[in-house]
């Protein structure tokens, strides 16, 4: 295991096939930022915990079931032990415990869905072609927000988010906490070091897209506070991550899905009837992805010629 980079004896390196459950769930917390390690998990969870115990505990149990139905319908060991499909049922846990009032009803259903949400990502990670990223979550949420009120379960009125003088730094770190949905300095400084604590360099990357999507906000005048609260960088960080991390480690790639991510979560926010949630980031890497298939086929390049002679 490998922290900042240096080996060390803490555990053991396994074949993700050969991961035991209890690491498979602390990686599904660390998937939420495509990282396969244990202490960023830890350090994921605390930073949701510490923002709302409640969700702290929705965190865990829904990781903890997305992994278990994972492991008895199907999903592919090497998935498993890497924590993929645990992270998606996570975030349904988080979602919930950010969009709707706690009770009882909310309570049951959380399991139900978090379990829902993994069958999904169980059959995603077989069919689909392109890595699922945060697909089923989405997916999932968007198809349960219609169905809240028959569920027995009530939103919460976020209100409107007020004016306010843009505080960069403050907006850096609140939108990488903001991915999980605790849009704190605190939580965003656990995100921070947890992600360091895995590859420092993807923690320079969020700190990128996070910053990209502040200063794009800022330009176009968005409201200052929805700026600060992280609100509109996490698709950044979220989508400058995953393609570095995915596609290429190519800073380039990293800033353009930054700015696309950031409009398209905006549209989707702006046009959809329900929450946009991470979407923008998930648009953004499968565009990337499909573009990447596109352009050697767009620039008629085929196989290098021999000169002549």
């Amino acid at each position: 295991m490998k922290v900042f980079g240096t080996d060390v004896a803490a555990l053991p390196d396994l074949d993700p096939a050969e991961m035991p459950f209890w690491r498979q769930v602390l990686r599904g917390f660390s998937q939420c930022a495509f990282q396969a390690h244990e202490l960023t998990g830890l350090l994921f969870l605390a930073a949701a915990t510490l923002y709302s115990p409640r969700m702290g505990v929705y965190y865990v149990v829904s990781v903890a079931v997305g992994t278990v139905v994972a492991r008895l319908f199907g999903g592919l060991p090497a998935l498993l032990g890497l924590g993929l499909y645990g992270f998606n049922s996570g975030l349904m846990g988080l979602a919930l415990g950010n969009f709707f009032q706690s009770g009882p009803a909310l309570h049951g259903w959380m399991p139900v869905v978090a379990a829902v949400v993994a069958l999904v990502t169980v059959a995603m990670s077989r069919w689909l072609s392109v890595p699922f990223l945060a697909a089923p979550f989405i997916l999932c949420f968007w198809g349960l927000w219609p169905l809240a009120d028959a569920m027995g379960i009530s939103a919460i009125d976020l209100g409107a988010f007020p004016d306010a003088p843009v505080h960069f730094v403050e907006a850096a770190i609140a939108a990488l906490g903001s991915t999980l949905f605790a849009s704190t300095t605190l939580a965003g400084a656990l995100f921070l070091a947890g992600l360091a604590v895995s590859n420092w360099r993807h923690a320079l990357v969020a700190l990128f897209g996070a910053a990209i999507a502040a200063a794009l906000a800022a330009h176009v005048g968005a409201k200052g506070a929805m700026i600060n609260s992280g609100f509109i960088g996490f698709n950044a960080v979220l989508a400058a991550l995953a393609t570095y991390a995915i596609v290429a480690a190519d800073l380039r790639l990293a800033a353009l899905a930054a700015v696309i991510a950031t409009w398209a979560f905006s549209f989707v926010s702006r046009h959809a009837p329900v929450p946009a949630l991470a979407s923008g980031f998930v648009l953004t890497v499968w565009a990337i992805l499909l573009l990447g298939w596109l352009n050697p086929r767009f620039g008629g390049q085929g196989a290098p010629q021999a000169p002549p002679g």
